[in-house]
């Protein structure tokens, strides 16, 4: 790769709001890794690229935003399959005044009640019929039914947890949705896509809609690799006992493949996830209410799960035989942060294991105090470690600007503010699906010519983005880019999902498979 080749690159992160993502956030703090349920894993933001938002003019355009949590969900965890909890406060939060806030402009959140409506049911479903529906006769095989109420809040004065003297719309005017339970097997869900399009609503008012339910996993990378002290694969050879690894490298032709995974393993192959999806009017997020435009065109996304500040449970000696409780646990007091996500990974490559559940409990807004890690940026240490390859000296002043300042913010590296958000340039319009190119910025052809994809990450994040050889292309320099240097991962066996909710059909619990390379 040529050094204009390689400026080219550098200058397209700079300016498509330059987020050099950190790959996912899967088990990434010690507290959350034990509460799955508020566990944020990915969160996407992007232009939607179907093709009825494809059609549209772009000022009447919409953004999809996306929240999966419950990580690495092995499909066929019976009987108990996987919902959300009725516990857990989920907000998408938006900053569309370029202040690095975003609790005090737009927040759309989301809660969950379940009805147990078959308590004296062996195991849930029984396949006694097939669920064709998510409520009334042709869901009488489940034994609870989980719904939810999508609110709109504008305006807020946040109050630790809380969000006080919000400007508040209902979507549905209240109404609870119901979501879209687990694929359990062709038996019992055998028609699953159709079952999932009915989990699909718009409300009139807003022209927003909204999905709740599982889906698979889209986030592709060698997992196990890359926390093995990234001991990435190596294609072009096994690497000599105890020797510094060769650097992964790619072929252009083989880095350029978005249809292939070249030699990784993708360790999320045949998992799912739960997904919680909005598509908003663009003219909902901005500040003015306005179309995009250079001026009220970048907004900054992050989301977050909360809990009750207390959990009470109920139990022995405390259980009457005679007049048991009917729940065993609920939450008190006030609601406390304890997820958070905007770039992903951010938590496991760039926080310190000391403080990363306290990294999942500040705002983005404070993200000044743990300015030293971005600046230490230890994962880059570690790639010039494992291969002895180097990479761009500390302080790393090029990833505190990328990850925690807007674009024409103030580059000094002691002027503020510095707040963690995934930022989206909503004038950039969406890319087709069959053009999507996976590397965003990095696109090349197969002879290693550039073909960037401005729709891509770091402008926001789409769920098939390959994020994962970003950042390790971005952390370790030059050398690490000319030689296309990644994880082997490109996608996950399903590809790109075309239509709203952009993830694609679970793999079912009878049937799945968690595939290897190689494997067809």
């Amino acid at each position: 790769m040529t050094p204009h080749r390689q400026s080219l690159i550098l200058a397209a992160l700079l300016a498509a709001l330059g987020q050099p993502a950190w790959a996912a956030s899967h088990r990434e703090a010690p507290l959350i890794a034990l509460d799955p349920a508020a566990d944020i894993t990915d969160l996407y933001a992007f232009v939607g690229y179907d093709g009825a938002n494809l059609a549209r003019a772009p000022a009447e355009r919409k953004v999809t935003l996306i929240m999966n949590v419950i990580p690495g969900q092995e499909p066929g965890s019976g009987p108990n399959y996987f919902s959300f909890d009725d516990q857990v406060v989920y907000q998408f939060v938006i900053d569309n005044d370029r202040d690095g806030r975003g609790l005090d402009d737009l927040v759309y959140e989301v809660r969950f009640k379940t009805e147990v409506t078959k308590p004296a049911q062996f195991i849930r479903p029984v396949a006694v019929s097939p669920v064709t529906a998510l409520e009334g006769p042709g869901a009488a095989a489940l034994a609870s039914i989980q719904r939810y109420t999508v609110t709109e809040l504008r305006n807020c004065r946040p109050a630790g947890g809380e969000l006080r003297q919000c400007r508040r719309t209902e979507l549905f005017q209240g109404a609870l949705q119901p979501t879209v339970p687990s694929n359990i097997g062709p038996r019992t869900t055998p028609n699953y896509e159709q079952l999932a399009a009915l989990g699909i609503f718009t409300d009139a008012g807003t022209g927003i809609r909204v999905f709740a339910g599982q889906r698979a996993e889209t986030f592709a990378i060698d997992l196990g690799a890359v926390f093995d002290t990234i001991n990435l694969r190596v294609e072009n050879g096994t690497p000599i006992p105890n020797t510094r690894p060769p650097l992964p490298v790619q072929t252009a032709a083989e880095d350029a493949n978005d249809a292939a995974n070249p030699f990784g393993i993708n360790n999320f192959s045949g998992f799912n996830i739960n997904t919680i999806a909005l598509e908003i009017p663009i003219k909902r997020l901005t500040a003015d209410g306005q179309p995009a435009n250079p001026k009220n065109g970048t907004i900054g996304v992050w989301a977050r799960t909360l809990r009750p500040s207390l959990t009470l449970r109920k139990g022995e000696p405390l259980l009457n035989p005679k007049h048991p409780p009917t729940t065993l646990v609920r939450g008190k007091g006030p609601l406390v942060q304890v997820s958070r996500m905007a770039n992903p990974l951010v938590n496991e490559l760039i926080i310190p294991f000391g403080r990363k559940d306290l990294w999942n409990a500040t705002l983005p807004e404070d993200e000044a105090i743990f300015l030293d890690a971005y600046r230490n940026l230890d994962v880059a240490g570690a790639l010039q470690l494992v291969s002895g390859v180097p990479v761009p000296a500390q302080p790393r002043e090029d990833v505190v600007r990328l990850l925690l300042k807007y674009p024409g913010q103030n580059p000094d590296p002691n002027v503020g503010p510095f707040s963690e958000l995934l930022r989206l340039d909503l004038t950039v319009p969406p890319t087709p699906p069959g053009e999507i190119k996976r590397l965003g910025p990095y696109a090349h052809d197969a002879a290693g010519n550039p073909t960037p994809d401005p729709a891509g990450f770091p402008n926001g994040r789409r769920p098939n983005d390959d994020v994962t050889d970003i950042v390790v292309r971005t952390a370790g320099g030059p050398r690490y880019i000319q030689n296309f240097v990644g994880d082997g991962v490109g996608i996950n066996e399903k590809g790109i999902t075309p239509e709203f909710p952009f993830l694609p059909t679970p793999f079912d619990g009878r049937d799945r498979r968690h595939r290897d390379p190689g494997e067809t």
